[in-house]
């Protein structure tokens, strides 16, 4: 799915996969973010990318919202493609070395992957005329980050699981569904103030954890999904 001239969606929903990537597209390299679950999702990311005609140009980062199963369960095919993984502790320190609660969540063994770079709130990349900002963005987890990717006149918010739009045919309106709250080291608070802070960067595309892309005001998607955790945590 091409989101804007650079910016692609190469699994999800609309390939039979659980979870999302994103894929930018810069004048000379690739840039990955997430990197999808098992074998499946892998080929199909790679399928994708050979569609859009971008299987010669190299992947040269892959960045992760947290370190989730469905999201660096490819971690490792990574390294073994020579892909630079970017993540944040303590998600990253996990993913190196074991991930007991996620074996536990999916039913099947975690296999431990090298992280080459650990990632600062605030931290920018510049990937020729796009730019890629990482933000922590703690609650799902407590190494959750999410990225502003700035590109062709654009800015485009990938969130990883905070929260998604749900289909409603032949319903217009938009309706939110909180993402997990299940995990070990889920926060209220952090979750709360990390939406809040979201509301606030002005993007117009929202790159989620699963489901669709979404084209628009994401200031007051962010602000929504707030207020829908903030009654959460009151109606405790």
């Amino acid at each position: 799915m091409k989101i804007t001239e650079h910016l692609y969606k190469t699994s999800g929903v609309e390939y039979g996969t659980n979870s999302n990537t994103f894929l930018l597209e810069s004048e000379d390299d690739l840039i990955l973010f997430d990197l999808g679950f098992e074998d499946k999702q892998w080929k199909i990311m790679n399928e994708n990318r050979s569609f859009w005609h971008l299987d010669e140009k190299k992947i040269c980062a892959a960045f992760l919202t947290h370190g989730h199963y469905d999201h660096a369960g490819n971690a490792k095919k990574a390294n073994e493609e020579g892909i630079p993984i970017y993540a944040a502790d303590p998600d990253a320190y996990k993913i190196e070395n074991g991930y007991p609660e996620m074996e536990k969540l999916f039913e099947r063994e975690w296999i431990c992957a090298r992280i080459d770079e650990r990632i600062k709130d605030g931290q920018s990349f510049q990937f020729g005329s796009s730019k890629v900002t990482a933000l922590s963005a703690p609650g799902h987890s407590k190494g959750s980050f999410a990225y502003v990717i700035e590109t062709d006149e654009h800015k485009a918010l990938c969130t990883g699981d905070m929260f998604y739009v749900k289909p409603l045919p032949p319903k217009d309106d938009i309706e939110l569904e909180l993402a997990y709250m299940g995990s070990e080291d889920f926060d209220m608070e952090d979750f709360i103030e990390t939406l809040e802070r979201m509301s606030e960067l002005h993007c117009d595309i929202l790159l989620p954890g699963h489901y669709y892309v979404y084209y628009g005001d994401i200031d007051a998607l962010c602000r929504k999904a707030a207020e829908m955790a903030r009654a959460l945590k009151e109606g405790e």
